[in-house]
């Protein structure tokens, strides 16, 4: 009774029994030959049954033997496109053109022959990546090929890099506070984030702008004259530019003759600032008189009554001329003369002024450019003269700011209006 082939009316057996069960069908993967009676065991389904391969297949009772298990990219066009992988992994990275392009129409300030474009994308390699002017319009262009993305360094917003020239023997002198910038360990470059081949719009060499756009920052070089001041070791400017930082922005004297310098980029808004040393161990205390300053009032300030500090408002790369610790002129000489290393002075008077002011030089002045406290240009003097006059009768700004150019330097100093 046992046999698959039992037969019941049977009275007598005739040896054909058959008792061995398991899978008889020879496509099954568990087929046995050995088998007399089908048990319905037989698996048919045949694929892929291991779970970690992309091909792998959930219903397969047998596998076949063709489970993908390399993963990578497997996109031929892609940059790291891999021949040997099997299943495509997401992995795919693409490289994009990238056209730059570099204004220096007009821009006497520097000098070179071949500028550059380096990069994490060709390791700063110096002039590895040299720009063209085929046009000779000054702008000048290079093609580099990127791979998509921000760049190998984790935490910067894109490929960082700037323009050089002549295999780095000069360099941009890039604004921390511009949008075009990303500023880490002292380093402060241009970025980029590649998604797509892409021509970017030129830009002048230190700015994100073109050329003939106003740029937001310029070179400042300030000078103090530390021969009235004992105690110190390093001179330091501070101000709202470096958040008033302490030594952060230190001075040198590289020539020995007390007067300590300091080149930074500023942007084009109004900055207080004072002198410091050592990391605010002293400090100047500037009269509020003096025509240099700007009182900031602020009552939680520990004298009561507000802050009194330098001003600048620049509009171009400026030397400051030398000033004098706690003073807005150049230090008094042993002989009791006004030191001058340009050669020429001026005066502002009367200052305070009501209705009509005038500039005097001991030279040429080339031109005056006269701008309100919110830096809006009020009227310009083109007329080369040692006396200057101007009528500030209709003038409702308390503060007004001087631009005086004499011999290709440019000096600024403030007037202030009293009606």
């Amino acid at each position: 009774s046992l046999a698959c082939n039992y037969d019941s009316i049977a009275q007598c057996d005739d040896g054909s029994c058959l008792t061995i069960y398991g899978c008889t069908d020879s496509l099954a993967c568990n087929y046995n030959s050995t088998a007399q009676c089908d048990d319905g065991s037989c698996l048919t389904v045949y694929g892929c049954m291991n779970s970690l391969a992309c091909n792998y297949d959930s219903t397969a009772q047998c596998d076949d033997g063709s489970c993908l298990t390399l993963f990578g990219c497997t996109d031929p066009l892609a940059y790291n496109f891999d021949s040997l992988t099997t299943c495509n992994d997401s992995s795919c990275i693409y490289e994009y053109n990238v056209t730059f392009q570099l204004d220096l129409r007009e821009q006497t300030s520097i000098s070179y022959t071949t500028p550059e474009i380096n990069g994490t994308f060709n390791g700063w390699c110096g002039n590895c990546a040299q720009m063209t002017d085929v046009n000779n319009d000054s702008i000048w262009e290079i093609t580099v090929a990127i791979l998509e993305g921000t760049g190998p360094v984790s935490g910067v917003p894109g490929w960082e890099y700037k323009f050089s020239a002549d295999n780095w023997n000069i360099q941009e002198n890039l604004f921390s506070g511009d949008p075009c910038t990303f500023t880490s360990s002292g380093y402060t470059n241009r970025f980029i984030n590649i998604t797509k081949d892409t021509i970017l719009d030129p830009v002048c060499w230190g700015s994100c702008n073109d050329c003939y756009v106003p740029q937001t920052s310029y070179n400042v070089t300030f000078q103090v004259d530390m021969a009235n001041v004992s105690g110190f070791s390093v001179p330091e400017i501070n101000g709202v530019f470096n958040e008033w930082c302490g030594s952060c922005w230190p001075m040198t004297d590289i020539d020995g003759d007390n007067i300590w310098e300091f080149t930074a980029l500023i942007d084009t808004s109004i900055q207080e600032y004072k002198f410091s040393a050592d990391n605010w161990t002293i400090q100047e205390d500037l009269d509020s008189n003096l025509s240099c300053i700007l009182i900031n009032y602020d009552s939680a300030s520990p004298n009561g009554w507000g802050y009194v500090n330098r001003y600048l408002n620049i509009n171009s790369d400026t030397l400051l001329e030398i000033l004098c610790w706690n003073e807005c002129d150049t230090c008094l000489s042993t002989t009791g003369f006004i030191s001058n290393v340009n050669n020429h002075s001026y005066t502002i008077y009367p200052n305070p002024s009501t209705s009509i002011f005038y500039v005097k030089s001991s030279d040429k002045i080339d031109k005056i450019i006269v701008y309100d406290i919110l830096n809006k240009k009020i009227f310009e003097k083109n007329d080369p003269a040692i006396l200057q006059s101007f009528d500030i009768s209709d003038i409702n700004s308390n503060i007004l700011f001087l631009e005086i150019y004499i011999n290709d330097k440019v000096r600024r100093d403030k007037l202030i209006i009293t009606k």
